[in-house]
């Protein structure tokens, strides 16, 4: 199970990085677009074109909930590729067997990024392996831990 758990943390790495990369471009380029079309309606604005108190409102709004989605999905995508080095390393100790604590944090980070994955897209493959990768490196921890604490000594026998 520990050996699987570390196979399944290191795919779901892989695919958290790729993922991470595309939701920080997106909200890197959402965040840029926001601020173009505001700098270009300020610069009309400032030549001459009038454009009425309503219109200015409507989009003053549009550009901020366009900021606001774009920044969120920005650092989702910084928290995914923090998950990457997180979920890397982890699934390594999985495969020493060591660092059951440090396991259990990825599991439960792990499992939160991928709800997160869902809500911000859609339910997919890609979210069932790192939803499983959790679960296995949580057991797996859970193992770990287990074994390093080992069986209690037996209590010295009182002399007599």
């Amino acid at each position: 199970m520990k050996i699987a758990a570390g196979v399944l943390l290191i795919i779901a790495a892989i695919m958290n990085v790729i993922a991470g990369s595309g939701y920080a471009l997106a909200g890197a380029v959402g965040d840029a677009a926001s601020g173009i079309v505001s700098a270009a309606a300020d610069q009309a604005n400032a030549n001459g074109a009038a454009m009425d108190e309503n219109s200015k409102k409507e989009m003053d709004k549009a550009m901020g909930n366009l900021s606001n989605a774009t920044s969120g999905l920005k650092y989702f995508g910084f928290f995914l590729l923090a998950m990457f080095v997180m979920q890397l390393v982890g699934g390594i100790m999985c495969f020493v067997k060591k660092g059951a604590m440090f396991i259990l944090i990825v599991a439960l980070l792990s499992i939160a990024a991928e709800i997160g994955g869902v809500v911000l897209t859609s339910f997919g493959l890609a979210n069932i392996i790192g939803l499983v990768a959790g679960i296995l490196a949580f057991f797996a921890a859970m193992a770990i831990k287990k074994e390093a604490g080992g069986a209690a000594p037996a209590p010295a026998a009182p002399a007599a």
